[in-house]
């Protein structure tokens, strides 16, 4: 399946993802100019860039794949945070729902990332406080 039909900034950002695979395809910052491809067949054939093959590329990109996870452990420590409050309030807290928190801040990665390196760690540091509230080391 092909789409002709993209705009010129959506074609340059989707071929802009793509490694270098084929002739053809431009470089990080190059204008994409449309080349007819010939019709190859046989073995060795590299295929057409199509609309699910750039999805795939970009979809496969490891960078958006480590943020994705670092934004799903942000939301387990917020999300185990949430819960604590909760029990605190109601008066009764869980040792389960401690041992959670503290294996979380025990896993805790610092990224790569400053901006996300410093959103995580400011939930680390209010995990390992509460933890502190009731004499847990993480």
């Amino acid at each position: 399946m092909r789409i002709d039909s993209l705009s010129p900034m959506l074609v340059r950002s989707l071929l802009a993802a793509l490694p270098k695979v084929a002739p053809g395809f431009p470089r990080i910052g190059e204008e994409p100019h449309v080349q007819p491809m010939p019709h190859m067949s046989g073995p060795g054939a590299v295929p057409a860039p199509s609309v699910e093959m750039l999805v795939t590329l970009s979809a496969a990109n490891p960078a958006i794949e480590r943020r994705r996870k670092l934004a799903q452990d942000a939301g387990k420590g917020i999300d185990a945070l949430d819960r604590l409050h909760k029990e605190l309030v109601a008066g009764v807290v869980s040792p389960v729902r401690l041992q959670q928190i503290a294996e979380w801040s025990q896993s805790f990665e610092t990224p790569d990332d400053p901006v996300l390196a410093s959103l995580l760690s400011d939930i680390d540091l209010r995990v390992r406080v509460e933890l502190a509230k009731h004499d847990i080391q993480a």
